[in-house]
């Protein structure tokens, strides 16, 4: 959906870039290299957010240097490795930026595209993604993306070409009230493109990792599955969930009430008898009911644990070990190679 009119924009708000990593510590000084250059080429006031999500390498190391180093380098330090989606959340909630950008910190995402993000934004955008402009992964990879990808869009009703790249742009009021846990980062763009929300996507190239080896293979093809199911009860009943079970409570009720009536006016009125000719297909019945009263239970139950979720949202997911971040009136410093004292302490943390 395009906007009517651009709106206008203050050109000194503040961009916050999130990037959550992993064992990426050969990468991270690089990829922070290359998107404060960008950011300071075109003049954007920015702060570039880096979280450590339980690295056993050295990656926090560097980390805490870039920030000691730079004012506009913020790292946080997570206590645990608890995965990209938690890392994304830990870096949206500290963010204090009105445009949210979300990237990887495998240098798969070039920042070069960072202008075009913020542009689009301030065009009147409320979310921009980017769209793969091709996929070398191989025919049968090909297949399965493009299909889980035409699965997504029925199930949410998003009409998004590329839902599970984590490099978008966000206005920040999009991420107030998005619970993300366990993967949800896949499905960040159909959780936020609810009705009226203006989208659009551009063609990005993803270039060649450098260093390590990717986590995405085929057997994540069974998580994404089950993820689907929970990206369906989240957009439509997460707030509802009585509409859900509720309807199945009365399904399984007026089936087996039905059933039972049956069974008990041929045995008073035509002399069947049940025991002999349908004890399974009696006993079925009861259970229809019972699990009909159940879900009917249940459903009061889940509307009222939504009711006290959403009225006391004050407990976090995650724990922070540390925040790292440029101490007032320290003299900002190149970004050129760890200092000895520095890569002492990190190589103590590893």
């Amino acid at each position: 959906m395009a906007p009517a009119t651009p709106p206008p924009f203050d050109a000194d708000e503040l961009i916050s870039i999130v990037v959550p990593l992993y064992n990426e510590a050969q990468s991270v000084r690089t990829l922070a290299s290359q998107i404060v250059e960008v950011m300071e080429t075109h003049g954007f006031r920015y702060e570039l957010i880096l979280v450590n999500d339980g690295s056993a390498d050295q990656t926090w190391g560097h980390i805490s240097a870039l920030a000691a180093a730079n004012p506009h380098i913020i790292g946080l330090d997570m206590a645990g490795n608890y995965g990209q989606t938690l890392g994304l959340r830990a870096g949206f909630e500290q963010a204090q930026g009105s445009i949210v950008v979300a990237m990887d910190g495998d240098l798969q995402h070039d920042p070069a595209y960072l202008p075009e993000f913020v542009r689009l934004i301030r065009a009147g955008y409320d979310m921009v993604g980017g769209a793969k402009s091709k996929r070398p992964e191989g025919f049968l990879k090909t297949l399965i993306s493009n299909g889980a990808h035409n699965i997504i869009s029925r199930l949410s009703g998003v009409k998004l070409e590329y839902f599970g790249a984590t490099y978008k742009a966000y206005r920040r009021y999009l991420l107030t009230n998005v619970e993300m846990l366990g993967d949800a980062h896949r499905f960040l763009g159909a959780l936020v493109a609810r009705k009226g929300v203006r989208y659009i996507e551009f063609p990005i190239e993803i270039r060649a990792r450098e260093f390590g080896t990717s986590n995405y293979g085929l057997n994540k093809v069974f998580k994404v599955i089950v993820d689907l199911l929970i990206l369906r009860f989240t957009v439509v009943y997460a707030r509802k969930p009585f509409r859900l079970f509720g309807v199945l409570g009365i399904l399984s009720l007026l089936i087996g009430g039905a059933l039972t009536t049956g069974f008990l006016i041929g045995s008073v009125f035509f002399g069947v008898n049940i025991a002999d000719r349908f004890p399974m297909e009696f006993i079925f019945s009861l259970f229809l009911i019972m699990g009909g009263i159940f879900l009917l239970s249940f459903g009061v139950l889940a509307e009222i644990g939504t009711y006290t979720y959403f009225a006391r949202r004050n407990r976090r997911p995650y724990v922070l070990r540390h925040l790292a971040h440029h101490a007032a009136g320290a003299p900002a410093a190149a970004m050129g190679p760890m200092p000895a004292a520095i890569a002492a302490a990190a190589s103590a943390i590893k």
